[in-house]
């Protein structure tokens, strides 16, 4: 009984916890006739501070739209580390990591601090949980 009164309180304290390291994730989803368009953001922090910053994004559409913006990423975001994570005729997924402190502020969300990046995804029409 006490040794399960024990492990309670270490649950309750939060000692089990990755030393209170979170992930969180905002999304916005944009369709224009057959063209679907999912960007998402994930991201870990602690203490409100983030530790590393991903961007996803799922587009569905047609074969050329596809191989158009496929072009597209590779020639503009070459720099940045990336994973496909999806490469068919009609969709495309591809995972971005962004650097903190990269000077892409004017093509991403970039932000140091989980509330400021979670206040402006969120005023962009991102829902975030």
């Amino acid at each position: 009984m006490k040794k399960l009164i024990i492990l309670c309180c270490f649950l309750l304290t939060g000692c089990f916890e990755n030393s209170g390291y979170l992930i969180k994730s905002c999304s916005k989803i944009e369709t224009v006739g057959d063209f679907k368009s999912i960007t998402t953001y994930t991201f870990g922090f602690k203490n409100d501070l983030i530790e590393n910053l991903e961007v996803t994004f799922d587009y569905q559409g047609s074969k050329e739209l596809i191989t158009a913006l496929k072009t597209s990423l590779e020639t503009n975001y070459r720099q940045l580390s990336s994973e496909v994570l999806i490469d068919l005729e009609n969709q495309y997924q591809i995972t971005y990591i962004l650097p903190l402190d990269s000077d892409l502020n004017d093509k991403f969300v970039i932000k140091s601090s989980r509330t400021d990046l979670v206040k402006e995804l969120e005023e962009k029409g991102f829902s975030c949980e």
